[in-house]
């Protein structure tokens, strides 16, 4: 099937390792101009050369700390400047450490509220003008199944991801008219960096191998593994064409079957 990618310009954030990068790479191989932005220089350098090694197409690279509402405004600006607008824009972050619901602290809640959610806003607010000037867009926003089922030690991810896919769904109902649509991903169960780190964390709180703890969580998923980035990136590019021009506003489970909502 042709997806009708071919020169739409997409932007990644947080695309230098994990599922980010994975969606870069399965864009750029659907001739997407693809432009990615880290916080970690040398990761985004890793990034480009390995997705154009890969795809044999150039990438793009910016600087973005997510951390600071400055730096996204100031990225965001040189893009628009550099490729006059985009045709897609997805929305990643880093999770924000595990925390209870009463030992948080302020500053860790607004960390997270900043990276995790008051960016996206950022970055809608800077893409939004020139796709409803081209009556075109995809915004996907890569959330968690947090968002919709909140896990226990868990608020920062809970709270933050479930403002993203409450805005995300208001948008879809303001601006859809103009060629524009937004869906959010609960992403669950992909085998990136955070989450090796999570289950070598369970692993040790429980006394086992990483290996053990590998094999119990696979168990735990009804397709019976995790996902690769690479796998799960398959899943996203039929959102990303203009073949989806009627699927809107959706909080899509990308998980195995994981999560317990109808």
């Amino acid at each position: 099937m042709d997806l009708q990618l071919n020169d739409k310009k997409a932007l990644i954030i947080s695309a230098s390792k994990g599922i980010g990068k994975g969606i870069a790479l399965a864009l750029n191989n659907e001739g997407c101009k693809v432009i990615i932005c880290s916080s970690d220089l040398q990761n985004l350098s890793l990034a480009k050369r390995e997705i154009e090694e890969k795809s044999k197409k150039e990438v793009f690279t910016y600087h973005m700390d997510l951390s600071s509402e400055d730096s996204v405004n100031k990225t965001c600006e040189e893009i628009k400047i550099d490729h006059k607008g985009i045709d897609i824009l997805i929305t990643n972050s880093p999770g924000p450490k595990p925390v209870s619901a009463i030992e948080f602290k302020d500053t860790e809640l607004h960390a997270a509220m900043q990276i995790n959610f008051y960016s996206v806003v950022q970055l809608c607010n800077h893409f939004i003008p020139k796709m409803i000037e081209n009556k075109f867009g995809r915004i996907i926003n890569l959330s968690s199944t947090t968002a919709r089922e909140p896990e226990a030690g868990m608020l920062l991810s809970n709270v933050t991801r479930a403002a993203v896919i409450s805005y995300s769904k208001t948008l879809s109902k303001e601006l859809s008219n103009n060629g524009i649509t937004f869906n959010s991903i609960l992403t669950g169960g992909v085998l990136t960096d955070r989450t090796k780190n999570l289950l070598q964390m369970e692993a040790d709180a429980k006394s086992i191998s990483i290996e053990k703890m590998y094999k119990i969580a696979s168990e735990n998923i009804p397709v019976g593994h995790i996902s690769s980035p690479e796998e799960f990136a398959n899943n996203i590019l039929y959102l990303c064409s203009p073949l989806s021009s009627y699927l809107n506003g959706v909080n899509l489970p990308i998980d195995g079957g994981f999560m317990n909502a109808l």
